[in-house]
């Protein structure tokens, strides 16, 4: 059986996990528009709500979960805002550990590296750092609930 990639490969041409993100505030990556149902802010993780719309993401609650994008602008409640699927991504405030795991957290859109610990909590990887301001976002969906 052959594969045929090239009625993808314009898709591929675009999408370079490799590469760096270059400013602050920026990604790499698999991006797409999404229609926001909250006002979101550059790095605040995402969860796709039963309106259909991208709401933050709350490791406190499982209704609030899982955490699937990341917001990559600052946007208004029903507005289009691009969103990291997977990727590569660079924030200036942020202060990893290198090498360490990134949680979704319990502050609604936030991200951590210590994991959520509370009963009840949600506990998903998003993704791992790999300089002090800059993350690998690749979410999983398998969540663990502290007992």
């Amino acid at each position: 059986m052959a594969i045929h990639a090239h009625a993808n490969q314009a898709i591929l041409d675009q999408f370079t996990l490799g590469a760096e993100p270059a400013a602050a505030q920026s990604a790499t990556g698999l991006i797409e528009p999404l229609t926001v149902g909250e006002s979101v802010a550059f790095g605040n993780l995402l969860y796709l709500k039963s309106d259909g719309k991208w709401w933050l993401a709350d490791a406190d609650a499982a209704s609030t979960m899982p955490g699937m994008r990341m917001a990559l602008e600052s946007k208004s409640a029903d507005a289009a805002c691009n969103a990291l699927v997977i990727g590569r991504v660079r924030n200036d405030s942020w202060d990893w550990t290198v090498g360490g795991l990134i949680y979704a957290s319990t502050d609604a859109g936030g991200l951590t590296q210590t994991a959520p610990s509370g009963s009840g909590d949600q506990v998903q990887v998003v993704g791992v750092a790999f300089h002090a301001d800059k993350m690998i976002f690749q979410p999983c969906a398998i969540i663990g609930e502290v007992a």
